[in-house]
């Protein structure tokens, strides 16, 4: 349970749309669907970047040798595979968001995707896991916890 709940942490970081944004739009609070998809369609300058200088700052705080480095490289690949295929699919036409149904059906497909994401991604995460050792393990959970936090703000 403890893997499952890393991987939901790594993966609510990249945070494609929410389902409370489905709801407001059933509520007629606004078009946040929409949104929701012109964010996850638009070009994100800086990203690469960004993840690169996560990825070396987990590096160094963990002070990984050179096979949990080749085990974190393997699970950032399939993440950024799965991220880029979700992509693809959703920004290759735009989802009708005008009805009720259609924003049920664009959450499930995106829901969908999701659990794909995780299955693929899921056992690079857990062989990286593993391969730390027991003070690495207490220093990321460390890391998973303070990202949950601020999630939850």
């Amino acid at each position: 349970m403890k893997k499952m709940n890393i991987s939901g942490a790594i993966l609510a970081c990249v945070a494609f749309a929410s389902s409370s944004g489905h709801s407001l739009a059933a509520q007629g609070r606004g078009n946040h669907s929409a949104a929701s998809v012109e964010r996850l369609c638009a070009s994100e300058t800086g990203k690469a970047e960004r993840e690169g200088k996560m990825s070396e700052a987990m590096t160094k705080h963990l002070r990984l040798t050179d096979l949990q480095k080749s085990a974190l490289k393997d699970f950032e690949d399939a993440r950024a595979k799965s991220i880029e295929a979700v992509k693809t699919r959703m920004c290759a036409t735009k989802p009708d968001l005008s009805t009720f149904e259609a924003r049920l059906a664009f959450h499930q497909a995106f829901l969908e995707d999701r659990l794909e994401a995780v299955k693929a991604e899921n056992p690079k995460l857990i062989a990286f896991y593993n391969s730390l050792d027991a003070e690495q393990k207490a220093k990321f959970d460390k890391i998973r916890e303070h990202l949950a936090h601020r999630r939850d703000r």
